[in-house]
């Protein structure tokens, strides 16, 4: 077979539609679901990372409340500092 030759240019065209059809076939079975499976399992990060947010508030109030004197001291200083460092980011 004579690549260089007149039924060269045919071959090349061949050789270059068939990689544009495997990497479409590629990306619709394989790519295609990982995106999926990957937007579906941020979200579902972010939703627990809101739930987790939620109960640590609620944890730290009930230490707050219950809590002996230095701890609440302790907190108290802690809960100052971690929002002067969020109002900071």
């Amino acid at each position: 077979m004579d690549l260089l030759g007149a039924d060269g240019g045919s071959l090349a065209a061949a050789f270059g539609s068939g990689c544009v059809a495997t990497w479409g076939f590629v990306q619709m079975i394989l790519i295609g679901p990982l995106k999926k499976q990957m937007s579906e399992l941020k979200d579902e990060c972010e939703k627990r990372d809101g739930r987790q947010a939620h109960r640590i508030n609620q944890l730290e109030t009930l230490l707050l409340v219950h809590g002996s004197g230095p701890l609440r001291q302790q907190l108290q200083a802690a809960l100052s500092e971690d929002r002067v460092m969020g109002d900071r980011a």
